[in-house]
């Protein structure tokens, strides 16, 4: 349980940016929400897991489904708030007892949310089991990912070929849950019933496969560790299995498997072998692979991608980047630590999903290519950012909002991608790579204990002041003014220069005149300094004929003027 108190980073953006607008404008709409304010009814339980039965209909885009979820009273309440899209129709809701007792018990339907009521109050610390029963044609998907739903596709030879992507709309989609990041269940169980020519590929580990006297049959499986609701997921086609494994720097070998169309199989094993290096690039900066006792499972999709716990949704079409490997598949590995171990509490930082893993993304460059392609790329970055609202704002938002900037959510931001990616490497620069790469570590597991753990316990939700709090611990400085400045507000700080006759001063300008203390390197005759702006502001001597080449290689998120 957790519960709160060219390559793919100039794609994602683009790609994610053209998409969105496009799929907004056709469809007057934005995706449906998830995430926010907590209610009383919401904070008042605490999920341990969800069981979750479903059968699916491909040929009228159907399905029935019975989720039961068990759940811990944290505040005394008779008044429980589920969440269920509104396409399906609820048909009862029931609370469990011994051997599977099932007591009806009111409800009532407001939009997409359920409120169940109790016959009597609960009490903190009661345990309870509530079923929902329902069934409907789930929403289609118009523009996935990042506008979910189903996806009722076909393969080459016409077979059926079916994906969820919910990120930004949330596990609603389609179980009855709490749709909210802050609260994950220790476990869940799936039980999803499909014609007898598919397979059904989804979180955790296979437990059974049972053919049934209807020409179906039922996957069970079991995601035995923590998972955030809306990586719970179906992926059902005629799927051929690519096998191997992979021995974590922990110890362990788990399996590696690619859920692959059959016309896919050869090209699904080239993405297994990549996928091996970026594992041991993963877990050299940030430690073994979180799901050891599960699987690092990959499934073909008709959708781009997503980061879905231990079954990575792929839909890259096993094509390269311009630097020799599939960007794709090293990006929603990488959310297997930043998003899925580490997981931010609110949407508001969402940036600890996304910019870290840019991060990563550009990271993995300079291993690669050396330094000089790894600045490169993040020069590129930060001409990219947009700079329309905070990356981390510190009031709750739903999920769409951190892409999105206010009011107009046409407009895609996408600085939790590009920026935050900068702003870590600002941060790299200033604080030393020592201290960094400690802090980016501890980040993922903040003990060495933690990296032996595989039963979920390593799981943990984070905030933006917690990253602050470790990145001060381990440089020994005080970093307020630096969060302050890119984080929490959208402007980016200007570096005014003043050509004074051989005297150069500069001087930082920000956003309400906020302290912003950045060295800043300068090259002269060939030499590199690193300048102090202790109170924003520092003067150079240059000898005649000298031009000074100010932070020549591209480490500061900045304007200059």
């Amino acid at each position: 349980m957790k519960i709160a108190a060219k390559s793919l980073f100039a794609v994602v953006l683009i790609v994610f940016s053209t998409n969105f607008a496009y799929s907004q404008r056709e469809l007057g709409s934005r995706p449906t929400e998830s995430g926010g304010t907590l209610t009383r009814e919401q904070a008042a339980f605490d999920v341990k897991s969800y069981d979750i039965s479903a059968r699916i209909f491909p040929d009228r885009k159907f399905i029935t489904g019975e989720t039961i979820i068990s759940a811990e009273i944290v505040v005394p309440t008779n008044v429980i708030r589920l969440d269920l899209d509104t396409p399906y129709e609820v048909l009862g809701v029931a609370e469990v007892g011994g051997m599977n007792v099932k007591n009806q018990l009111d409800f009532k339907r407001v939009d997409g949310k359920i409120f169940v009521t109790f016959p009597m109050t609960k009490q903190p610390g009661e345990m309870f089991k509530v079923a929902v029963m329902y069934e409907g044609n789930p929403r289609v998907a118009p523009r996935a990912p990042w506008v979910g739903g189903f996806m009722w596709e076909k393969t080459a030879d016409g077979s059926d070929w079916i994906a969820i992507a919910q990120q930004n709309d949330g596990s609603d989609i389609w179980y009855p849950s709490k749709d909210h990041p802050s609260d994950e269940a220790d476990s869940v169980s799936l039980h999803i019933t499909v014609p007898k020519d598919l397979y059904v590929a989804t979180n955790g580990k296979l437990q059974t496969i049972q053919d049934n006297e209807e020409d179906s049959r039922t996957f069970n499986w079991l995601m035995s560790n923590p998972v955030n609701n809306y990586n719970v997921v179906l992926n059902i086609a005629p799927y051929k299995l690519i096998e191997d494994s992979y021995k974590s720097i922990a110890g362990e070998t788990f399996p590696i498997i690619f859920y692959a169309l059959p016309e896919s199989a050869e090209k699904a094993k080239d993405i297994v072998e990549q996928t091996k290096k970026f594992l041991a690039f993963y877990e050299k900066f940030v430690g073994p692979y979180p799901y050891r006792a599960e699987k690092l499972g990959i499934a073909e999709t008709p959708h781009l991608g997503m980061e879905h716990s231990t079954i990575i949704a792929y839909g890259n079409k096993f094509k390269n980047n311009d630097d020799g490997f599939d960007s794709l598949m090293l990006h929603e590995l990488g959310h297997e630590w930043w998003g899925n171990l580490v997981t931010a509490s609110d949407w508001r930082d969402f940036w600890i999903h996304e910019g870290f893993q840019s991060f990563m993304d550009t990271l993995y460059l300079e291993q690669i290519k050396g330094k000089k392609a790894y600045l490169d790329a993040m020069k590129r970055r930060a001409e990219n950012t947009r700079n329309m609202q905070p990356v981390a704002p510190r009031d709750e938002k739903i999920a769409y909002q951190v892409y999105m900037a206010e009011p107009d959510y046409l407009k895609s931001d996408g600085d939790i991608y590009g920026k935050g990616s900068v702003v870590l490497h600002t941060l790299r620069y200033l604080i030393g790579d020592e201290a960094f790469f400690r802090a980016l570590r501890r980040m993922a597991y903040p003990t060495k204990t933690m990296e032996k753990i595989t039963t979920g316990k390593q799981s943990q939700f984070v905030t933006t002041d917690d990253f602050r709090t470790i990145a001060e611990e381990e440089s020994k400085m005080k970093l307020d003014w630096f969060f302050e400045v890119y984080l929490r507000q959208p402007k980016l700080p200007n570096l005014v220069i003043t050509d004074a006759g051989g005297k150069f001063e500069m001087r930082w300008d920000t956003p309400g005149s906020l302290p912003f203390p950045m060295p800043v390197e300068v090259e002269i005759g060939g030499r590199l300094t690193k300048i102090p702006m202790t109170d924003g502001k520092a003067e150079l001597n240059v000898e005649k004929g000298e031009t000074p080449l100010i932070d020549p290689n591209g480490w500061i998120l900045k304007r200059m003027k």
